[in-house]
């Protein structure tokens, strides 16, 4: 039997199938990631919390695991961009987020993956980080998703990337947050812990 919430085991059609294992090929010959310092073994689903430079971002992670089932949160304007994405991302089994009006849609289909034992990729800074160094500013959706699932936090900082050379990327050790203290604001629990993913991945600057 097939381990809960690898690709196997996730039921994919022939495309999605044909998709996940053209990536790992794509990337092993053309990107050939390296990843600096010890890459944590992972044996649950987690939130992988990742500076965003590149379109292959993503890929790196699903590659790095397979055959773990990861699947990234994508913007929603970018999945309905034109008759290709709104084909792409769904076979790439992506979880669309409209940054524009959060709504719970793209919590609960989160939580529901986690639960499957999926693993989820996020990008808190909204956009693109298009600045050779550094991070923008972080929104709470990775804290709320742990808050509510328990999962742990993975942080990843990667390095812009360009062909030929090789795609770098640092992986964190995974983060446990703490309770909600009893009495406190949830919202301002929120930005605390945000902050907290923020330099945790900030730290991983190689």
């Amino acid at each position: 039997m097939e381990k809960r919430g690898s690709v196997k085991a996730a039921h994919l059609g022939l495309a999605e199938t044909f998709l996940r294992y053209f990536a790992w090929c794509l990337v092993k010959t053309v990107h050939r990631p390296k990843v600096y310092g010890e890459k944590p073994g992972l044996d649950e689903p987690v939130i992988f919390v990742c500076r965003h430079v590149g379109l292959m971002d993503p890929v790196m992670l699903m590659v790095e695991y397979f055959p773990m089932m990861v699947r990234p949160l994508v913007a929603k304007d970018y999945v309905e961009k034109n008759a290709f994405t709104r084909k792409f991302y769904p076979i790439a089994q992506c979880i669309p987020i409209d940054r524009y009006n959060p709504a719970t849609e793209w919590v609960e289909r989160s939580l529901e993956a986690l639960g499957k034992g999926e693993s989820l990729i996020i990008y808190p800074e909204g956009k693109r980080n298009k600045n050779g160094d550094g991070l923008l500013k972080f929104h709470s959706g990775a804290a709320l998703l742990a808050a509510k699932s328990g999962a742990r936090l993975v942080p990843v900082y990667n390095a812009r990337w360009s062909f030929p050379h090789r795609y770098r990327l640092a992986i964190g050790k995974p983060i446990h947050l703490p309770s909600v203290p009893e009495g406190a604001d949830f919202n301002a629990w929120l930005g605390e812990q945000t902050e907290l993913l923020q330099r945790a991945v900030e730290e991983l600057k190689f």
